[in-house]
């Protein structure tokens, strides 16, 4: 069994599907003042994408908590996270391994120190993958991928958050069963992610610390390998 610490090795590449959803964590200051009156599904919606349209770069501190059924604890990784127009993104995982992932267009580079490998994958057909990036991108038009609802699950509070459940509309992406996205009722900030699988098992992430439009070159978003490692293309 692979083990969950971070996506794409062989310790756990069912869970690729959660670097996106790191997406969606922005600060507050960008977003306009909520209206008095509660807005439907399409204004959260719309609401949520207004909300990234003035961002061009994200950089934030995530924290994953992987409940996978055959582990009798939670597998927990913390790390810092960068994003960038243009379907860039990198994720530095700090603890429990130092593991880094580099995702520029279609291609995706998986760097394991500690074994001293790294891995490259195209993601042509793989949607739990791509999908965060789609969020960033524009939530509205993510909705020709993805049935978009408001979560009817009884056990989350939503006393300060909107529950957004989203259902992939197409069965050849069979391993991603849903995604939920929990924003902030003030600021339209998501700030919590959770997925789904079909085995049973669910990733949360957890955004803190958003910094926004610095500017980030695109190089840091380009993996250069260290002396004596090579990139391997895996299928």
């Amino acid at each position: 069994m692979r083990s969950p610490r971070s996506p794409l090795t062989n310790r756990g590449s069912r869970l690729l599907g959660s670097f996106l959803l790191l997406l969606c964590a922005m600060p507050p200051q960008l977003v306009e003042t909520t209206t008095a009156v509660a807005p439907d599904l399409q204004g959260v919606i719309e609401r949520v994408e207004q909300y990234y349209k003035g961002v061009s770069d994200l950089q934030a501190r995530f924290v994953q908590v992987a409940r996978i059924l055959s582990y009798p604890e939670d597998q927990r990784s913390e790390g810092t996270f960068y994003l960038k127009r243009k379907q860039m993104m990198r994720w530095d995982y700090e603890t429990p391994v130092k593991d880094q992932y580099f995702i520029n267009g279609e291609t995706v580079i998986a760097y394991s120190p500690d074994v001293k490998q790294a891995r490259r994958l195209r993601l042509a057909g793989k949607g739990g993958v791509r999908s965060p990036l789609v969020f960033f991108e524009g939530l509205t038009a993510a909705q020709s991928e993805y049935a978009i609802a408001f979560s009817a699950d009884p056990s989350f509070d939503r006393s300060s958050r909107y529950i957004l459940e989203l259902t992939p509309r197409h069965r050849e992406k069979p391993s991603l069963l849903k995604i939920l996205l929990f924003v902030d009722k003030t600021t339209f900030q998501v700030v919590r992610v959770d997925q789904y699988d079909l085995y049973g098992n669910v990733t949360e992430l957890y955004f803190k610390e958003s910094k926004v439009n610095q500017g980030l070159s695109d190089t840091l978003f380009r993996f250069e390998p260290p002396k004596g490692v090579a990139v391997i293309d895996q299928p």
